[in-house]
């Protein structure tokens, strides 16, 4: 058994006993991150069905269909199959399968992102079988990172930040949108980078949280937003900074400053034992304080890991107390829309005494000079 899929197997055993103590019988995932998470065999959702089905008491087994009879060439920690064929049913087979492991009136449990098709037709098929969201714990498991998760990360936020140095390097007018995407992706690749996203956005376009690149082109005086990260072994980095071409004037001074004291605070209130709520509501205050409260239009952070949002959610109303290796990130943001947005986002981690940031990219206010 190779190292991935003994930490599989570590995870899943982990995740086995929560499961068991909350009265569940077994486990079942579905194509995504949890599935590679926990038995070592990636694949991604297609019309396709297939699932991994691990009892609590007994052996585990895939179901899958012949294409993927070999597990594309993947070791995971165990190899039985129930193997379907294009002309055949696959939840009749998986249905007839959790009946041959006594599952026929049990409590399954199931990830959040199962596909509503395939649960629905499931549960049709054993009518007796509770399907049960597992999510909470699920995602408990894969919240706290070990040492070999965090290291992944911190790589991957060590690309993102050299490529921003490069991409920044390279500002001039007329610049697009688009062409400084490109610029930060090439680089991202260049280091060693897996999968990558790069946003970027111009002047009054960075009040929009979640625009995409365009032909908008720069033009002195504006504020640059770029929200990007990259991959390492699957693991997520996620960092944005906002910069300016030419000198930012005093709003903009402003606005950037409020925004950069509630990155701070919420970076002094992380420690093992604070609340999820808690560190958002000290980067909120922040903001509310100065008067801003309106326009900080969403949680302070999410987790990040195998996807580039998961838990925890650092938001108000979540009573999830940190503890060391989780990782999230601490990103408010101020967005007017038509006129200016700001956002400085870092990748942390909480420690065993209080917080450390895994992306390095100054934090202060940066202007860089006017190039024809």
């Amino acid at each position: 058994m190779d190292l991935m899929s003994e930490f599989s197997r570590q995870k899943a055993g982990e995740l086995i006993e929560n499961l068991k103590r909350d009265g569940f019988d077994a486990l079942l995932l579905f194509p995504g991150p949890n599935i590679g998470y926990y038995t070592g065999f990636n694949i991604g959702l297609s019309e396709r069905l297939a699932a991994a089905l691990i009892p609590m008491e007994g052996d585990p087994i895939f179901l899958v269909n012949q294409l993927e009879e070999e597990l594309r060439g993947q070791k995971p920690w165990f190899t039985d199959k129930a193997i379907w064929m294009e002309d055949e049913d696959p939840i009749r087979l998986l249905a007839e399968t959790m009946k041959d492991k006594g599952l026929s009136s049990a409590k399954i449990g199931i990830p959040e992102e199962a596909p509503w098709g395939w649960v629905n037709k499931l549960q049709a098929e054993l009518p007796n079988t509770r399907l049960a969201d597992a999510s909470e714990q699920i995602g408990y498991i894969r919240m706290v990172k070990t040492p070999q998760e965090l290291e992944w990360i911190r790589m991957a936020c060590h690309i993102a930040d050299k490529a921003l140095e490069t991409g920044f390097s390279k500002l001039h007018t007329g610049m697009t949108e688009a062409e400084l995407s490109e610029v930060l992706t090439s680089e991202m690749r260049k280091l060693g980078g897996g999968q990558t996203f790069p946003g970027v956005l111009f002047g009054e376009r960075a009040a929009l949280p979640h625009g995409q690149p365009g032909d908008r082109c720069l033009k002195p005086g504006e504020a640059i937003l770029v929200d990007m990260g990259c991959t390492i072994h699957g693991y997520w980095s996620d960092v944005t900074r906002t910069v300016f071409y030419g000198e930012p004037n005093q709003r903009q001074r402003e606005i950037y400053n409020i925004v950069l004291k509630a990155n701070r605070a919420a970076f002094d209130a992380v420690k093992p034992g604070a609340t999820c709520e808690s560190v958002d509501k000290a980067a909120r205050d922040v903001i509310e304080d100065a008067g801003y409260g309106a326009y900080f239009i969403h949680r302070l952070g999410h987790g990040i890991g195998l996807q580039i949002h998961e838990h925890p959610y650092i938001v108000r109303n979540n009573e999830r107390r940190l503890e060391p290796g989780m990782v999230f990130s601490d990103e408010p943001g101020i967005y007017i829309v038509g006129e200016i947005g700001v956002r400085i986002e870092d990748t942390v981690t909480c420690t065993q005494t209080g917080c450390e940031s895994l992306t390095k990219f100054k934090r202060d206010l940066l202007s860089y000079p006017v190039k024809d």
